[in-house]
């Protein structure tokens, strides 16, 4: 597609050329007897407004960037499969956010982080987030996003653009910030960025319209296999539970994130609510797969 279509409609058009039924399927049956509960939905809420770098809105736009950089693969492989990222009793996601946070520190402004992590040193980043997988990558990101003042001048566009917000301003994420948002043809976690600051400016009761569709990441799949949104291929469904690796880019990994965003877009169309939203109670509720395992790709995508 050429660039007088926007960026959602390449990424869209992009997972349609990813999409393989024979690996993963969308069930349009199952998603049609999800109960239409509209209410039950709403922006994702980060919490920024109570932390020192949501006392502005430039603040928050470049904390919701700079942590998204690094918003990937919390989990290292093991002989046995894998093991999951800890920081100070928390784990996952929620390890890397309580890590984060003690690394930005009590400033408005990214300064305090700029300080401790804009050398692209990977012993920085291990002594501020331990034991974290790809610590050479994660220094990497953070010294092109850290380096003069383009993360403040990539949060001053935001906040000038935060009526509506969406998967064009990721791709101007990730034109401005090539090597750590520029690599991932769907765009997980610069859109990841644009969503965490969307429900910052909700959080200030601002009206904001979010339209991403962030879904290709681990999570999703594993969530919409859990409810029968997406089946997957008896061989396929087999390396998952067995936490066989699949190569980054290769035909199968491809096929499960591209399902994923298809069968999202097709839930939140049936449900009436956007997809942000629809991400975000699926994510909310991803505690109820119980023990059902996520694939294991080794990426910085997600």
């Amino acid at each position: 597609m050429t660039d007088q279509h926007s960026a959602k409609e390449r990424l869209i058009a992009q997972a349609r050329l990813d999409y393989r039924p024979e690996l993963v399927a969308i069930d349009p049956q199952a998603i049609e007897r999800l109960p239409v509960r509209a209410d039950r939905f709403s922006q994702m809420s980060m919490g920024l407004s109570g932390r020192a770098a949501g006392r502005t809105a430039a603040g928050a736009a470049a904390y919701s960037i700079a942590f998204n950089s690094l918003n990937f693969m919390f989990w290292t492989p093991t002989p046995q499969g894998m093991s999951r990222y800890h920081w100070r009793g928390q784990s996952g996601t929620n390890g890397l956010k309580a890590a984060f946070e003690h690394a930005w520190g009590e400033e408005t402004t990214a300064a305090g982080l700029r300080r401790r992590l804009c050398s692209g040193d990977p012993e920085a980043v291990i002594e501020l987030f331990g034991d974290i997988s790809l610590p050479k990558r994660r220094a990497h990101f953070l010294r092109e996003v850290l380096s003069e003042d383009r993360l403040e001048q990539a949060a001053a566009d935001l906040v000038s653009a935060s009526g509506r917000l969406g998967v064009d301003h990721a791709q101007q994420l990730a034109r401005r910030f090539p090597v750590a948002f520029g690599q991932d043809a769907y765009l997980t976690r610069a859109q990841l960025a644009i969503m965490w600051f969307a429900g910052y400016l909700a959080e200030q009761d601002r009206a904001i319209e979010c339209d991403v569709c962030v879904a290709a990441n681990y999570q999703m799949p594993r969530i919409m296999r859990s409810i029968k949104a997406l089946r997957f291929s008896a061989e396929l469904a087999a390396k998952v539970d067995a936490h066989t690796l699949l190569l980054r880019d290769s035909t199968e990994e491809r096929a499960i994130r591209a399902a994923t965003v298809l069968g999202v877009q097709m839930m939140a169309r049936h449900l009436g609510v956007s997809e942000s939203a629809m991400v975000n109670v699926l994510w909310e509720n991803r505690d109820a797969c119980g023990a059902m395992p996520h694939h294991l790709t080794i990426t910085t995508d997600y």
